[in-house]
Parts: structure tokens; sequence; C-alpha cells
């Protein structure tokens, strides 16, 4: 089989199943051998963050000269970005043979599952040392919650997100992340609200789970705007860490990664804080805030991408933007987004941040929504915005760079589409 043959398999299969049952995820894995058994992991879920902890992991772990395996989702450009082996994607050969192997044991399977068994056979076959696995949606019915005893268990953020499966109340969304906590192992999280902390706190109690709550241990000292990237202040030694992804939230981030690195360490891993301050500046991670300025056929515009995909995301977003150098410039919008997003909220949060034009346009998801339906929500928030609809993402972007300016926003699926079209060849941000 071809990586094309497998991509169009993959691509016809369904996005999400019903989040109730994990039996045929763990029915496909015991025909392979159940390699996600043979294999350590840490575990990370979370509405917000999981990308960027499980990436700093992933980079200081690999620091420590360990061969590190890495699943996140979604990707930005290409399938394979999903399945990586000390940095490295998987090739599109080893791709097309995980995909025959796995889609042979598991034709019922849906599109994320599928990927589930692929990493786990990818990472037994690579014989990594350890493997940093991203949940999907949720946690407990999650396809990535086959696994029996991770390492770590990582809570990144409680919010609203996927309310059609994971409920509209932030207990019931805890409920389901606090699914992938194990018997006997150590779980962190950030401090919570009480209604979130709750059903942690009691699932972490009936498995007998170490259970640690952490505030920020950091703050940001500065941001590096011509790099995409911040400096951290530990604040109780002051001591300086350059941290590789731009964004409000990452104080919080670095903290779940600095503290699990010392669990980590605590059980015989052989990651001190060298390796954790490694990971910290190397990291980097695309669609967060990420600063490019395009080539000759957009003018030369200063773009700013970020998924921003749901409230608590567009949030984290705003308050970056109000602290950059783009604030007061009267940057052009272009937005998109998924129909089991609550775009009503994430409109209302970015609708006082844009200029005088916003382009809404659909991104490459086959759950994308009408981008006329976000236009007319849009003008009821902002009356005086210029509004257009291109349903092409390219000519949206051509229509922004107009703005000399521009934002590209909602959607992981969008903002990876704009930068495989921009491209990213220019660092100078010329503001």
């Amino acid at each position: 089989m071809t990586f094309e043959e497998a991509e169009k398999i993959l691509l016809e299969r369904p996005s999400v199943v019903k989040k109730d049952d994990l039996g045929g995820v763990l029915a496909c894995l015991e025909r392979l051998g159940n390699p996600q058994d043979k294999i350590k992991t840490i575990h990370v879920t979370g509405t917000n963050g999981k990308g960027s902890v499980c990436a700093v992991f992933e980079v200081a772990i690999r620091s420590a000269g360990l061969k590190t395996g890495l699943f996140i989702s979604p990707h930005l450009i290409r399938l394979t970005e999903r399945i990586q082996v000390c940095g490295a994607e998987i090739s599109r050969a080893g791709f097309a043979a995980a995909f025959e192997k796995v889609y042979a044991a598991g034709p019922e399977l849906g599109f994320f599952e599928l990927l589930t068994c692929m990493a786990f056979l990818h990472f037994e076959r690579s014989k990594i040392d350890i493997a940093v696995v991203e949940a999907g949606i949720g946690g407990r019915f999650d396809a990535t919650n086959v696994i029996k005893k991770p390492e770590l268990c990582v809570i990144t953020s409680v919010d609203y997100d996927h309310k059609k499966y994971l409920g509209d109340t932030l207990s019931s969304v805890a409920f389901q992340k606090a699914g992938i906590i194990k018997q006997g192992v150590s779980c962190i999280a950030p401090v919570l609200r009480a209604e979130a902390m709750a059903p942690i706190l009691k699932e972490a109690e009936l498995k007998n789970s170490p259970l640690h709550f952490f505030a920020p241990e950091f703050e940001i000292k500065s941001y590096n705007w011509e790099n995409d990237s911040i400096t951290l202040t530990r604040k109780k030694t002051g001591e300086l860490y350059p941290f590789g992804i731009m964004g409000s939230p990452q104080n919080s981030n670095a903290t779940l990664v600095y503290e699990g690195l010392e669990i980590l360490n605590g059980m015989g891993w052989p990651v001190n804080k060298t390796h954790t301050a490694s990971g910290f500046e190397k990291v980097r991670l695309a669609g967060r805030f990420q600063t490019l300025t395009s080539g000759p056929a957009f003018g030369r515009a200063v773009f700013v991408l970020d998924g921003a995909h749901n409230p608590g995301a567009a949030q984290a977003f705003a308050r970056t933007w109000a602290a950059s150098p783009f604030a007061g410039l009267k940057a052009a919008f272009v937005i998109g987004a998924l129909e089991d997003k609550d775009y009503g909220s994430i409109l209302k949060i970015l609708s006082p941040l844009a200029g005088s034009k916003v382009i809404f346009t659909r991104p490459c998801s086959p759950r994308a929504v009408d981008p006329c339906v976000l236009a007319d929500i849009f003008s009821g928030l902002r009356p005086d915005a210029s509004i257009e609809v291109q349903e092409n993402i390219e000519a949206a972007l051509l229509s922004a760079s107009k703005a000399r300016t521009a934002a590209v926003l909602g959607s992981f699926y969008l903002a990876g589409a704009a930068l495989e079209i921009l491209g990213d060849k220019s660092r100078s941000l010329g503001v």
C-alpha cells in the first residue's frame, strides 16, 4: 500500500466516533500484539495546552539522550506530523506500512482510532524509551486511553469544548479528562476552578493516584516577538528561562513540565533541570501565535497564525495580542471555524480585537462552518467592520495581506493551510 492510498482511506473515515467505548481499539491492538503495553508513556489531556506541554516534554526528555516518541493532534500540514520519533516525523513509507497493518486488524475503526493504533505500533517497532501521547478528545473514552500504566498523567486545563461529547458543564468535562488517571500513577494539573477539581480529586482517590495541583511557578518576563519566543522567570529563584513557544498560557504549561520532569527524575528517569531548561529553550510549535512574513506574492505582509479554536484558546490569544506590537495596528483578521466548536463565543472574544477588515473562510475540513454563518454573527458584533467571505483560503489571505498585518484564527486546520500557503521563510517582522 502506498502513502497516498493509506491517506485516502484515512481521510474517508469518520473523524470522531462515539465516545463511550474503547472495545474496538482494544480489539485491534490485541490483534497487533498490544504494542501499547510494551512502551513507557506520558499521557496528556486537557482542553488547551496539550500540544505545548507534549512538545516541551518530548524535547526535554530527548535532551537527556533518551529515544522519544511523540503522538499529537491535529496535524497542521502533513498527516505524518502526528507520529514522531526523536523529533522526526514518521516516513511516508513507514506510515503506509503501519496503516496497512493496523487497518487489517481494525478496518471498522475511525480516523483517530486508526492513527492511535499506528502510533503505538510504530513506537514499539522503533524501540523508543518513552512516548509522550496526547489525547484527542476528552480522555476517559479517547482512543489513547488504552494505556494501562503510564509513567505520568497530565491534565493541562479544563474548559468548555466538544460539548456534544464531553458535556456542557466544567464538572462533566473534568470527569472525562480525569478518565486518564490510572491506578497508583502520579497525576499533575494546574490549579482549577472548584467544580473542575472535584471530579479529578474523586478519580485520583478511587485510583489511589498521587495528585498534584500546581499554581504557575513561572511568570513571563518578556516577549521576544522576532523569534516567536518568551523569557520566563522562576518566581522562587529569579532564574531566567528562554521558552520557545509564544503565548500567555505558557507560564502554566512550563510549570507542569518542570514539575512533571521532577517526578520522573524521582522515579529514576535520567532527566534533570539542565534537560528541562534545554527543552524550554529548544522547543518550537507552529500555529501558536506564530508570526511570519509572507513572500512577495502576499506583499511581504506580517501574519500571525493561531489555532484559537475554542473560547479558552481565543482568550489566550487575546491576552497575547494585547501585549504584542500588533495590537495598535489596524490588522485584518482571517477567521474560520468547525461546526462542533463554540464559534459564537469565539467570535465574541475576537470581535473587539479585529481591525476594520475581517475575512471569513472555510477551513480544510468536512466539519467546517459555512463562512457566511460566521459573517452574519460577526456583523451583529461589529457593524462597523468591513466583512468579506472568501471560500478559498488563498484568496482570503491575499485580501488580508493588503492590511500589511493580519491574524489567521479559529481553527488549527485553517492555521495549517495558511502556513502551507504562505510558507515560513522569513522571520523579519518589519514592525
